[in-house]
């Protein structure tokens, strides 16, 4: 009996330490595109959403308190472009999921890996329908 006990203790060890090597865990949230039945995966702490209209779509922007943000935009006849950086240390990534383009910006190095991972779920998984 002591034998499954102890086989069972060092499994349990094993699969913690897989656990703490595979990296930080992040949070993140679904959030609303516009008025509509589609949900980002972001980065939770979103200090400011703001929705700008024009004739053909929209943008709209996810303000951090560290001033990082999102933006996306979805329409016709405009562009989202990258930020002009020369700091190595902030970071930036432009996309395009299901018809959507987006950005972000003004990212630190620290949060950059929290950052790819919630564009790296969507790339994967699409943009949410609910």
């Amino acid at each position: 009996m002591n034998k499954k006990y102890l086989i069972l203790i060092f499994g349990i060890l094993i699969l913690l330490s897989c656990k703490l090597k595979s990296g930080i865990e992040y949070s993140f949230a679904d959030v609303q595109i516009n008025n509509s039945d589609y949900y980002l995966t972001l980065p939770i702490g979103i200090e400011k959403n703001q929705i700008d209209s024009y004739e053909e779509g929209f943008y709209q922007y996810f303000v951090y308190p560290d001033k990082s943000y999102v933006a996306i935009m979805k329409g016709g006849n405009a562009t989202l472009e990258l930020p002009e950086n020369g700091n190595s240390a902030i970071h930036s990534r432009k996309e395009s999921i299901d018809g959507i383009r987006m950005i972000y910006g003004n990212v630190t190095s620290e949060r950059k890996a929290e950052f790819d991972k919630a564009f790296d779920l969507m790339k994967e998984n699409g943009i949410k329908k609910k």
